[in-house]
C-alpha cells in the first residue's frame, strides 16, 4: 500500500534553505481511518488501495469497457505535461490507463493538497505502470465547470510576522454563480497580486513567481485561465495531463451518461439513496445529503449553473422552478450538451465512463462520497475506480526545525488548537512548589470540608447544602488564584509562547492543516520550484499492502 503509515522526513539539500518534506497518513474521519486501516469495506468500494489486484480487476474492466473509438472521444480536452504526450497517445488510442485526482480552480493555485493529489497520482501512475507493463499516466480533471466563488476567490499566506494573512479576490456579490471557466477575476485580482507581491520573501524565486502572477492573474482572464496556467507553471515539467472539465469535446463525450442518468431517475431507481442508507447502517455518516427531488445534472444558462430538480411539473431548476418536461429534458442533454454538467456524485462516474480510469486518487471528503456511489457507478455499467487516499504532507523550513528543537515540542504537538499548546507551556512554566501548593490546597479543601459536612449532618442534615456551596464557592476561589497564576506565568513566558505562536502558525494556520490553508506559491517563492520535484520524491504510492476484498455489493 502507499507507504503513509508513519511520520518520514526528506531534505533537500539543493534548495534555497533546507525544507523539511513529512508525510504521514490523510487524517480524517472513522470511515477514513477505517479504510486506511484496511477494514472490509467491501460493501462500498472496488477494493482496498493497498491491493495490486485491485488494479488488475480494474484494469480488465476497463479494457472490455472502452476501445480506441471511445478513448478518443473527448481527447480533444486533455493537455499533455511534460514528456506525456506520448503516453497520452497510446492510452487514446486503447493502450494503457490513467490514475485521476481533480480539484475546483482557485486563486494562485488554490491550496496545497492540490499539488498533493497530482504528485500522488503521478508516482501511483508510475508504480501501477511498472506493475501492469502498461502506459499508466496522471491526469488531472481541471474542474473549470464548478460555479464555487467563495471557494475559488483566497489563498492565505504568512505575512513577515508569521501572522496567517488570508487574500480576497473582493467581486461582486451578486453576481450569477456562473461557471469559474465563464467567470472572470475582475479589478479586485490586482489589489490580490499586490497583497500576495507584499508577502513574499525578497528571493530571485519569488521574482520569478510574482512574473508569473502578473501575467496570469488579470481582471480579464478567467478563474479557470488563471488557475491552469499556474498548474503548467508548477508542473510544466512533470508526466502529467490535465483534462478541461468545460471543454466542449468532453461536454459531447458526457451527454449519453447524462442522459442515461436522467432516465434512470424518471425510472425511479436511486441506487444513491439506497447506498447511503447502507453507509448509515454501518455507522456512517454521509459526505452528501441526498435529496430526494433532486437529479445529479447541473444546468449552465444565462443566470448560471444549478441542480436540475423534480416537480409536479416536470424538471426544473431550483433557482426557477419553471417547469421542463421529461422528454423535452432528455432531447436538450442529447441537443446542447454544453448546457449541462455532472454533480458532485455523477462526475466520478462520468470521468470513468470517458476515460480510462483505474484509480482516484482522493482527499477525505472525496473518499467517502465515492463510498455513497459505488452502485450509481454500477447502474451506468461501470466497475468504480479504486479510491486512494492522498498523501498528507507538512513543509517546514530548517529554522523553523531548530526552533522546534529548541523548544522541545514536536510537530504533531503544535497539531492541537493553540490553547492547548499554551496551556502545556505555562504548566510546564510554573514551579514545583506552586503546583504541589495548589495540588494540596484543592485536596484540602476537598477533604476538610466533606469531614466537616459529615459531622455537621450529625447536628442537622440540612446543613449539607450550605456547606457544599461553601466549599465549591472555595474550589472556585482555588480556580481564580490559579487562574491570575497563569496569567502571570504567560506574560513571564510571552516571548516563548509568542515562539510557538510562530510555529503553530506555519504548521496548522488557524487551527486547520497547512495544506488546507496555504498555497504552493509562497513555498515556491522562498524554496524554488525544484521544491516540486522534492515533494514527488518524498512520497511513496507504491500499492503494496496485504488488506484484499472486492466490492461494491450493491442491491
Amino acid at each position: 500500500m502507499p507507504s503513509m503509515s508513519g511520520d518520514r522526513t526528506v531534505l533537500e539539500p539543493g534548495l534555497t534553505d533546507a525544507l523539511s518534506i513529512t508525510v504521514r497518513p490523510l487524517p480524517g474521519g472513522p470511515l477514513l481511518q477505517d479504510y486506511l486501516a484496511g477494514r472490509d469495506l467491501s460493501a462500498f468500494y472496488t477494493g482496498h488501495h493497498s491491493d495490486p489486484a485491485a488494479y488488475e480487476r480494474k484494469a480488465a474492466e476497463v479494457e472490455a469497457r472502452l476501445d480506441a473509438g471511445a478513448r478518443a472521444a473527448a481527447g480533444a480536452a486533455i493537455e499533455p505535461f511534460g514528456d506525456a504526450a506520448g503516453r497520452l497517445e497510446r492510452i487514446l488510442a486503447g493502450d494503457g490507463f490513467f490514475v485521476t485526482s481533480g480539484q475546483q480552480p482557485a486563486l494562485f493555485g488554490g491550496p496545497l493538497y492540490t499539488i498533493y493529489k497530482i504528485l500522488g497520482a503521478i508516482r501511483l501512475a508510475d508504480a501501477l505502470e511498472r506493475r501492469l507493463g502498461r502506459p499508466v499516466l496522471a491526469l488531472f480533471w481541471l474542474g473549470s465547470d464548478d460555479h464555487d466563488w467563495d471557494e475559488a476567490n483566497h489563498v492565505s499566506v504568512l505575512d513577515d510576522q508569521q501572522y496567517v494573512r488570508r487574500i480576497t479576490v473582493k467581486g461582486t456579490t451578486d453576481a450569477p454563480p456562473v461557471p469559474l471557466n465563464v467567470r472572470t477575476w475582475g479589478a479586485g485580482v490586482e489589489q490580490a497580486v499586490a497583497e500576495l507581491a507584499a508577502s513574499l520573501p525578497d528571493t530571485v524565486h519569488a521574482d520569478e513567481v510574482m512574473a508569473h502572477v502578473r501575467a496570469a492573474y488579470v481582471p480579464d482572464s478567467t478563474v479557470a485561465a488563471s488557475f491552469a496556467a499556474t498548474l503548467r507553471y508548477l508542473l510544466g515539467d512533470r508526466r502529467l495531463a490535465v483534462v478541461d472539465s468545460g471543454h466542449p469535446a468532453l461536454r459531447r463525450a458526457a451527454a449519453p451518461v447524462l442522459r442515461a442518468d436522467a432516465a434512470r431517475v424518471l425510472a425511479g431507481d436511486d441506487p444513491v439513496a439506497r447506498q447511503t442508507s447502507r453507509l448509515r447502517e454501518a455507522g456512517y455518516a454521509e459526505q452528501v445529503a441526498v435529496a430526494e427531488d433532486a437529479s445529479n445534472l447541473m444546468l449552465i444558462d444565462e443566470q448560471g449553473r444549478d441542480r436540475i430538480v423534480r416537480t409536479a411539473r416536470g424538471w426544473a431548476t431550483r433557482r426557477e422552478r419553471s417547469g421542463i418536461g421529461e422528454a423535452a429534458l432528455l432531447e436538450m442533454i442529447e441537443t446542447h450538451p454544453d448546457r449541462f454538467s455532472p454533480n458532485v456524485l455523477l462526475r466520478p462516474v462520468v470521468e470513468s465512463a470517458v476515460f480510462p480510469t483505474l484509480a482516484y486518487v482522493a482527499g477525505p471528503s472525496e473518499l467517502s462520497y465515492f463510498a455513497q456511489i459505488g452502485c450509481l457507478f454500477e447502474a451506468h455499467g461501470i466497475l468504480p475506480p479504486v479510491v486512494v487516499p492522498r498523501p498528507s504532507v507538512t513543509l517546514l523550513d530548517e529554522k523553523a526545525g531548530r526552533n522546534l528543537e529548541r523548544l522541545g515540542i514536536d510537530v504533531e504537538a503544535l497539531r492541537r488548537p493553540f490553547r492547548e499548546v499554551v496551556a502545556d507551556a505555562v504548566t510546564e512554566a510554573m514551579p514545583p512548589d506552586v503546583s504541589r501548593a495548589l495540588d494540596s490546597l484543592r485536596a484540602a479543601l476537598g477533604t476538610t470540608y466533606e469531614d466537616l459536612t459529615a459531622a455537621a449532618a450529625r447536628i442537622d442534615p440540612t446543613l449539607r447544602g450550605p456547606l457544599r456551596s461553601s466549599r465549591n464557592a472555595s474550589l472556585l476561589d482555588a480556580a481564580a488564584a490559579e487562574k491570575k497564576i497563569r496569567a502571570q506565568l504567560r506574560t513571564a513566558n510571552h516571548i516563548r509562547i509568542e515562539q510557538l505562536r510562530r510555529l503553530a502558525s506555519q504548521i496548522h494556520p488557524d487551527g486547520k492543516p497547512q495544506e488546507r490553508v496555504f498555497g504552493p506559491l509562497s513555498y515556491v517563492a522562498a524554496h524554488g520550484r525544484g521544491i516540486i520535484a522534492a515533494m514527488e520524491a518524498a512520497l511513496d504510492m507504491e500499492p503494496a499492502g496485504t488488506a484484499s476484498w472486492r466490492g461494491p455489493a450493491c442491491l
